[in-house]
């Protein structure tokens, strides 16, 4: 089943502003090659984080909102697990 994702990444401070925006692009590459719909993405830049991961105190952040199947998340979530450029990621199913 197709459902709404509001997606919030946080990239590494240690790519530059532009590999940062690649790094989200391939997200978004990655769920419309899935089957995705994306409806907006919102690049909030560099940020402050609440507290250190990684000995890292800043992130590039962004909010991107989609279309996906459910089952297709899961599979988006390990690779950004997986991603070391990755260092936080947070789903939300919005209603439809």
């Amino acid at each position: 089943m197709i459902k709404n994702y509001e997606l919030m990444v946080i990239v590494s401070p240690k790519l530059s502003a532009d590999d940062a925006d690649k790094a989200n692009q391939e997200l978004l590459t990655w769920v419309e090659e899935n089957g995705g719909e994306i409806d907006s993405t919102d690049p909030w830049g560099k940020r402050t984080l609440a507290y250190p991961i990684d000995k890292m105190t800043e992130g590039y952040y962004y909010v991107n909102n989609f279309k996906l199947e459910a089952t297709s998340v899961k599979v988006l979530s390990r690779l950004m697990n997986i991603n070391e450029n990755i260092i936080r990621h947070m789903f939300v199913a919005k209603d439809a």
